[in-house]
């Protein structure tokens, strides 16, 4: 019994380094016409860690606990049932998988908080994370640097839009897939040390917000940043309404002198690298690109073609950091310049993901039966690709609450939205209310900018045991 206790802790300490290991390593079973078959180091923790905790609850009689909230499975009951009509059975069924293994690990937490109750465990663990943290952090840069000095991708683990020749300067991807999901992963951590530095004054949390907004920002990922400035806003507008004091303003500095940090090593990087590109033009560059192009300070007689579609084919994610740099780039010898890809804001990385969410509301709006239950869980590819709205049935809608719609229908999101209330009117009663609130406004914004649950397992995990957290 005492191991088994001392196994499910263990698991727990090692959960925040696990999360950031989302694509590498990664296990490969192949392919079929509508989706990869993965597996990457989260799921398998997630795997573990749930019969860890199903062993643990059984052996403690908890069985009746698990079943008295039943309330908090009725989203994970209708998806299962929703395989019943699912365009994409074997998607759907491994999806549904995930989904249980989520919820189970979320009501986990809950039953087993007497496991991890005292202050000495989560200070340990916040220590974890942030060192974790850290060192993936220090993992970019030195991303930053191979690909600056001319280290192949396939061993600094970059992606292939990633490097500088894309934008004249390089944005890391850690050890995710794209840089939006990285920037992603440092949400947590970043808002946690932020207001963590306003609660103790401390240079050093003050040191770790700044140095964790430079990590975010490095990766470039709009969704990431624009998610960290809303959360941000909400935090701070939120304190100055509850205590009507303007201490929370004391977060905007550090934001403002990382970005401008970030800001000039992004030109740096630009004047180093192996493109034409200048300090100013990769200044410009990102202004305009994180401001949707409405920032324009770019030189004139900056001409790159700015292309973002290759071969007519639907880029899945970003295309900023998914589209290949130039394909001549690797053959051109030694101190030649080459041009990068873009030269500001990638427009096409917006129009995309409008086309896709157009393509699944209209899939989703072709019939009452359809709006009311979806094309279920896993179908969405398939039933946009089959309602003739897509060329690939691999297409992902690049928008969860749009992806939630179309594959669960208004049933789904309802009986979602009703868990959703249930675990907010708990969570009210936590003390880190104020934190989690934060960070899932944070993390609200990031999915309209993707969909999907392998890469993400942190959205659901991280909210989850917050609560259960010791001062």
């Amino acid at each position: 019994m005492r191991e088994r206790s001392k196994f499910y802790r263990i698991l727990l300490y090692i959960l925040p380094a696990m999360l950031y290991f989302s694509y590498y390593p990664l296990i490969s079973f192949g392919t079929n016409e509508s989706m990869y078959f993965e597996i990457n180091l989260p799921l398998i923790w997630l795997a573990v860690f749930d019969v860890t905790a199903l062993v643990l609850i059984i052996k403690r009689k908890m069985i009746s606990e698990v079943f008295s909230k039943w309330q908090y499975f009725l989203f994970p009951i209708f998806a299962s049932l929703s395989l019943l009509w699912s365009a994409n059975r074997v998607r759907g069924l491994l999806t549904v998988g995930v989904v249980w293994m989520i919820f189970f690990a979320a009501l986990s937490f809950y039953l087993l908080r007497e496991e991890v109750a005292e202050k000495k465990f989560w200070q340990k663990l916040w220590k974890i994370f942030i060192g974790s943290s850290l060192a993936v952090v220090g993992w970019c840069v030195l991303q930053c640097i191979l690909d600056l000095v001319g280290v192949p991708r396939e061993c600094s683990l970059m992606c292939e839009g990633c490097v500088s020749t894309t934008f004249g300067f390089p944005h890391p991807n850690g050890f995710a897939i794209e840089p939006q999901f990285m920037g992603n992963l440092l949400l947590a951590p970043t808002i946690m040390s932020g207001l963590f530095m306003l609660k103790n004054h401390s240079k050093k949390t003050m040191i770790l917000f700044f140095v964790f907004l430079c990590g975010l920002f490095l990766t470039f990922s709009r969704g990431a940043i624009y998610a960290v400035m809303v959360a941000m806003i909400f935090y701070t507008v939120m304190q100055i309404v509850k205590t009507k004091k303007l201490k929370a303003m004391f977060l905007w500095p550090v934001i403002i002198l990382a970005f401008i940090f970030t800001l000039n090593l992004q030109g740096i990087m630009a004047a180093v690298s192996p493109t034409s590109d200048t300090y100013m033009s990769g200044v410009a560059k990102v202004l305009n690109h994180l401001s949707l192009g409405i920032i324009d300070v770019r030189p004139k007689d900056n001409n790159n073609a700015g292309a973002t579609v290759v071969d007519g084919t639907i880029i899945e994610g970003d295309p900023a950091d998914t589209l290949p740099p130039d394909p001549d780039a690797a053959s051109k010898p030694n101190g030649t310049l080459v041009t990068s890809t873009f030269d500001g804001y990638v427009e096409d990385s917006t129009n995309i993901r409008m086309q896709l969410t157009g393509a699944a509301i209209k899939t989703w709006a072709k019939d009452p039966t359809t709006i009311l239950f979806g094309v279920g869980v896993g179908g969405a590819g398939q039933a946009m690709y089959d309602a003739g709205n897509t060329d690939w049935p691999k297409e992902i809608v690049q928008n969860e609450y749009v992806s939630l719609l179309l594959e669960t229908g208004l049933v789904g999101i309802a009986i979602l939205g009703l868990t959703g209330v249930m675990v907010f009117n708990s969570l009210k009663k936590s003390k880190h209310f104020e934190l989690i609130s934060t960070v899932l406004v944070g993390y609200g914004i990031t999915l309209l900018f993707f969909a999907g649950l392998p890469n993400v397992i942190h959205l659901y995990l991280i909210p989850a045991i917050m609560p259960f957290g010791k001062n």
